[in-house]
């Protein structure tokens, strides 16, 4: 691939323009971008929203400073990589090799979350919604905060399946084992997986 001397790879891209023609242009791209096939798992605790904007920050941070810790204790070990965390909900990689431990680890997060929110006095559970594809992988951000990151459209899908509980698309249910895709229900339109709690 091309570069631009600053290290940043520059690909040819078709965009189209007003009139139906197309005529390429330059994006750029960390250089250690690349397109990679994983498992993308979003999660985020409910009605967090709520209670944070009513109570001490202090309360709050040291709460969710706890859900950051424990989210790292299931999902690490099982073979995953926490991408990043966004107040109460972050977003977690992993590879195929890895699928059936981390959906399962996260099963498991999704419990131990809902025990240490009633332990805070709150009414929360997590969500948590797994997708598997391609996905742009590489250190992006501005120069000198440059950190690991995914995007692309398997992140967009994962983050917008939308249901409670622990949720698997068709492409991440394919992962598992044939025990362990006993242990979700299948869900209609679209087709999704729901963990049998």
């Amino acid at each position: 691939m091309p570069y631009d001397g600053k290290g940043h790879i520059m690909c040819e891209n078709s965009c189209a323009q007003e009139g139906g023609t197309s005529a390429p242009s330059k994006l750029e791209l960390p250089a250690d971008c690349k397109t990679v096939t994983l498992g993308v798992a979003f999660f985020d605790l409910s009605r967090i929203p709520e209670w944070a904007s009513s109570d001490d920050d202090c309360q709050v941070a040291s709460f969710f400073q706890r859900f950051y810790a424990m989210a790292a204790e299931y999902i690490e070990p099982a073979g995953g990589r926490i991408v990043k965390f966004m107040g109460d909900a972050g977003l977690a990689v992993f590879p195929e090799e890895s699928a059936e431990a981390v959906i399962f680890a996260l099963a498991e997060l999704a419990d131990a979350a809902r025990q240490a929110a009633e332990a805070a006095g709150l009414d929360a559970y997590l969500n948590v919604n797994v997708h598997f594809g391609p996905v742009l992988a590489g250190s992006f951000g501005p120069p000198g905060a440059k950190r690991y990151d995914v995007i692309g459209k398997t992140v967009n899908i994962a983050a917008r399946l939308g249901r409670r509980g622990l949720t698997l698309s068709a492409q991440a249910f394919r992962r598992l084992s044939e025990d362990g895709r006993k242990r979700f229900q299948k869900i209609m339109q679209p087709i999704t997986y729901r963990f049998r709690s």
